[in-house]
């Protein structure tokens, strides 16, 4: 597989450059508009477990990334709405100490202003080396595998290697939706498809755990119903009441307290029978999630594929896992190509950048909404990325 990202000016940056860097960076005033840029809502924030070459290393590509969104007349000279930035980040991806960096330009935006309207969300961001395609929620399997459920394909623009979603901001919250780009080195696809025995496998875990323990947790809860429970508690809550009695028999008299009592102990008859009455339909919906083994019932699943079906790709489909290959309504799980990402040089080498218009309803204001929409269609901005994705070592 070919190289993917850039590396080498990065590395290339003196320890000299890396105080001045971090000085610069953390000690602009917050609201100071910076050089060429935008104002500064927070200080940057690249995680305790960086080194200062890599944050230097990330600044710098940050700074690149600002200059080029810049460019954009719509952001670099808004109208109605003021925009911020923030620099965070700094997890790495595969959990690993080494592993390479995660870091994002954040651009949030106030209608009209900051000093008007002091909340306002993030509309746009762009993430460095972002492990899920668009930036969005995966999860773990057993082996520690990043997995993630693929959003809708969208339109293409030049330059970019992937499109997921795109923006649209229908009146209905349902449809509201914002969209990413992702541009790698070479245009290389930087995910590779989970087999349908691997999400099965994944199934299982998110459900039983490592080594069943979710699912000795939950039958160890299952074998008692909730009035065997209450039953149990009823000294401690006994002991708790005549507490709660003396006190009051001190501040407010005998007879108030011996009324307290009575009312606390009506409760605690009422709340008995009414358990004791549902008792038997709770064992009964107990048993029957006891012998709903839906690990075993996976498991037979894998057991009665043929190699091929174990072997191809997960489709997750609008009936549930492990839809048909050609449902045009399904979406591939896929999981971090590992030698994509391996880390060359340095941990905060680019491998690849996604741009995301997110679809918040604050920033479906009229002019932020139009200022977004404008921007996502300029492609200087998406060839500078691409240009940036592809730089030589």
């Amino acid at each position: 597989m070919s190289r993917p990202g850039r590396v080498g000016y990065a590395a290339a940056l003196s320890m000299g450059m890396v105080a001045s860097a971090l000085s610069s960076a953390a000690g602009q005033e917050q609201g100071k508009p910076a050089a060429g840029g935008w104002k500064a809502l927070y200080p940057p924030e690249l995680g305790e477990f960086t080194t200062p070459a890599e944050r230097t290393a990330a600044m710098a590509v940050m700074e690149e990334i600002e200059r080029i969104l810049w460019q954009i007349p719509e952001l670099a000279h808004p109208q109605g709405f003021e925009v911020y930035k923030q620099v965070w980040g700094g997890t790495r991806q595969g959990r690993e100490q080494g592993g390479l960096l995660q870091y994002s330009l954040r651009l949030w935006f106030f209608v009209p202003s900051r000093a008007v309207q002091p909340e306002g969300p993030i509309c746009m961001a762009v993430h460095v080396n972002s492990a899920l395609p668009s930036g969005s929620n995966g999860e773990f399997d057993e082996k520690g595998r990043l997995f993630n459920i693929e959003a809708d394909i969208g339109e293409l623009i030049p330059g970019a290697t992937i499109a997921h979603e795109g923006l649209r901001w229908d009146t209905p919250t349902a449809d509201r939706r914002g969209g990413s780009f992702t541009f790698t080195s070479r245009g290389i696809f930087p995910w590779i498809p989970v087999t349908r025995e691997e999400y099965l496998r994944y199934q299982i875990f998110a459900l039983e755990g490592k080594q069943g323990e979710k699912e000795k947790e939950l039958r160890s809860a299952l074998e008692m119903t909730e009035y065997q429970r209450w039953i149990a508690g009823a000294a401690e809550r006994k002991k708790i009441r005549d507490g709660a009695v003396d006190a009051m028999a001190r501040n407010q008299g005998k007879a108030a307290a011996e009324e307290f009592r009575k009312e606390q102990e009506q409760i605690e008859h009422q709340v008995a029978e009414q358990l004791k009455a549902q008792e038997d339909e709770e064992r009964q919906r107990n048993k029957e999630v006891l012998a709903n083994r839906t690990g075993d019932q996976w498991r037979a699943q894998i057991a009665a594929m043929t190699p091929a079906e174990r072997a191809a790709p997960a489709i997750v489909g609008p009936d549930g896992p492990l839809g048909a290959l050609d449902d045009p309504s399904g979406h591939r799980v896929l999981t971090p190509d590992p030698e994509y990402w391996r880390v060359r040089r340095s941990p905060a080498e680019v491998h690849a950048i996604t741009i995301v218009f997110r679809p918040t309803l604050a920033c479906a204001e009229p002019a932020v909404r139009a200022a977004l929409e404008k921007a996502s269609k300029r492609e200087e901005w998406a060839a500078a990325f691409k240009r940036l994705v592809d730089r030589p070592d």
